[in-house]
């Protein structure tokens, strides 16, 4: 894929039902992201956004050079959800498009993460186990699944 530097650093991507999936945002446009989801990477400071899609919408919303480059590189799958990566700032509440990738295969549960974000350092990829979470009662929104190299207690 791309040329990459480990960071060797943990991470923990949490994935939600998309609350809004099938919904409208304008004539004729829907919502198709199946997951939302939130990347954190420990004592960096930095989050990133996910929104997993089928490989063909997903292989529609590639703009630059590099993304393009992934779609070429990427083989299509009935079983796997793809989504690029948004740097979130949460001093601005702004969202910024990284090189990036996140994919997940429903069927093995099995995750890969390629995160290319030289402005924050952040270079690295991880292949992990997603794990469906234990819902909690008392209006507290927790995620479907769960994937981390690393133990949570520590974060």
């Amino acid at each position: 894929m791309l040329n990459t530097t480990t960071t060797n650093a943990n991470i923990a991507v949490r994935l939600y039902d998309n609350q809004k999936y099938g919904t409208t945002y304008g004539k004729g446009l829907y919502r198709k992201a199946l997951y939302n989801g939130t990347i954190d990477i420990k004592n960096s400071g930095v989050k990133y956004l996910v929104d997993f899609h089928s490989y063909s919408d997903w292989a529609n919303q590639a703009r630059t050079d590099e993304q393009m480059m992934i779609v070429r590189e990427t083989s299509p799958d009935e079983a796997t959800l793809y989504s690029w990566l948004k740097r979130y700032d949460n001093e601005t509440k702004t969202k910024t498009s990284v090189c990036g990738v996140c994919l997940i295969n429903l069927e093995t549960m099995g995750m890969k993460v390629g995160i290319f974000d030289t402005e924050r350092g952040v270079e690295d990829f991880w292949e992990l186990a997603a794990r469906p979470c234990r819902q909690v009662d008392g209006g507290k929104r927790s995620p479907q699944l769960l994937a981390t190299d690393g133990d949570l207690q520590d974060w």
